[in-house]
Formats: C-alpha cells, sequence, structure tokens
C-alpha cells in the first residue's frame, strides 16, 4: 500500500523572499524617520528653546535609543528577531519613564505639566505613544517571517534584493546609511548633552533653562545634522561602489 503527500498550492498571499527583505527594509527605514522626527523636536526644545530635560525626559530619550538600536540592525546587518526583541525591550523601558511622567503630572488637576504642549498633548505624552506603537509594530514584525527565512545579510553585504537595479540599489544603500548616521548623530547629541547638565551625580528634578539657539536657529541646527548625514552617507556609498567594482574585476 502506498500513501501519496498532499501538496499545498503556495498561498497567494506568500511574499517572494526578495521582495519581503526589500519591503522589511523599506518598514525600518520609515520607523527610523519617525524616531528622527520625534528626536528632533525633543532636541529642538533643549538647544532652540533652551529647556533642559529632567531624569524621566533622560528615561525616555535612552529609551528612544533602544528603540531605533533594532531597526539599524536590521538595516546594516540583516533581518532578525533579536533586534526586534531589543527594540521592544526599549520600548517597555521607554513608556515606563513616560507614565510615570503622565501620572505626575495628572494627580494634580491643576497642574499645567512638563515643557509646551504639541497639538494639545504634551512631549512625554507623545513619547508614550511611540514607544507603544513601536512595540506593536516590533511585534507585528516578528510574526512576519519571510525576511528572517530569506536569509539576510544587511544593505552593506546585500545590496541588491533581486527586485532592484543597480542604480536603484545604490540610491536604497544611500538612504540608508544617511538614516542611520543621521540617528546615530542625535543620539550621539542626546547622550553628550547630559553631562553639563548633570555631570557624574544626579540629575536636577527641574533643571533651569539655558540660553539657547532660538526658534529658527533650533530647526537650522537639527536641519544641520541631516545634511552632514547626508554628506557621509554618499562618501561611504561611493567608497562601498568603488569597493564592489573591484572585487567584481578582480
Amino acid at each position: 500500500m502506498t500513501t501519496t503527500t498532499a501538496v499545498v498550492p503556495p498561498s497567494r498571499w506568500a511574499m517572494a523572499p526578495d521582495r519581503a527583505v526589500f519591503w522589511s527594509r523599506i518598514i525600518n527605514i520609515v520607523a527610523l524617520l519617525g524616531l528622527i522626527g520625534v528626536l528632533a523636536g525633543s532636541l529642538h526644545l533643549q538647544f532652540g528653546i533652551g529647556e533642559q530635560p529632567c531624569p524621566l525626559c533622560i528615561i525616555q530619550r535612552s529609551g528612544m535609543i533602544g528603540l531605533a538600536v533594532g531597526p539599524m540592525m536590521n538595516l546594516l546587518w540583516g533581518m532578525s528577531p533579536r533586534h526586534y526583541a531589543l527594540s521592544i525591550l526599549a520600548a517597555v523601558v521607554g513608556a515606563a519613564g513616560s507614565t510615570r511622567q503622565i501620572l505626575l503630572h495628572i494627580a494634580d488637576p491643576n497642574d499645567p505639566g512638563y515643557g509646551p504642549a504639541v497639538l494639545g498633548l504634551h512631549l512625554y505624552t507623545w513619547a508614550f505613544i511611540t514607544f507603544l506603537l513601536g512595540a506593536v509594530g516590533c511585534a507585528l514584525l516578528l510574526m512576519w517571517q519571510a525576511p528572517f527565512q530569506a536569509g539576510d545579510r544587511g544593505v552593506l553585504r546585500d545590496p541588491d534584493t533581486g527586485i532592484l537595479r543597480p542604480i536603484t540599489a545604490g540610491i536604497v544603500i544611500w538612504i540608508t546609511l544617511v538614516v542611520a548616521i543621521w540617528v546615530t548623530i542625535d543620539l550621539s547629541i542626546v547622550g553628550l548633552s547630559i553631562l553639563p547638565e548633570c555631570g557624574l551625580g544626579e540629575c536636577p528634578d527641574d533643571p533651569a533653562n539655558t540660553n539657547a539657539l532660538g526658534n529658527l536657529g533650533g530647526w537650522w541646527a537639527i536641519l544641520a545634522t541631516g545634511i552632514i548625514a547626508a554628506v557621509i552617507a554618499f562618501v561611504l556609498e561611493r567608497r562601498w561602489q568603488r569597493q564592489a567594482e573591484a572585487a567584481a574585476k578582480s
């Protein structure tokens, strides 16, 4: 007696591995762009307006650092569940700091809140929303197995997913490097700016405002970091292209 194994046809919703990697990279780039926007607002408040971050604000910024590390690792070294898990853990820490600050200010109905409001919500509330969206987004991407099964090794080692022309692959590499470098610059500024305020001791609960660049000057400074990131990314991308061409000829 012989047995036959039924062949299950592929689902019409199944995505080819190269396309799965391509779209997962796009999602990670968009996520980093969103974090750049959040960090830009906090840095403008600090360096443009002159309002220094409180200890809970620093915890939330630290959470943003961890939240950004996962997508950066995905783009540079390949899609991995561990990278998403790292971002989820960072989102939990950051959300705890945001929740603590929200509860402090809603306990007293006469409390106006800490810092200016944006669209009716303070920055720590927006931070909580960012952490919540980040955790949910990473959890959903963890259930998408196709990018993990494709064996992606990152944009530097596997720039062409199979659906891109060489020139388009170069543009994707450049955009990826711009976003990664821009986030790194912003996060470095966040880390280094703590030292003048806190030194090696405890950070003040209500730090005094400092002299700043002004509203327009703050935004120009943030734009300058993006331009610097774009230039560095262009130099690195050109160098990578020359090395790839030399390796192909040898």
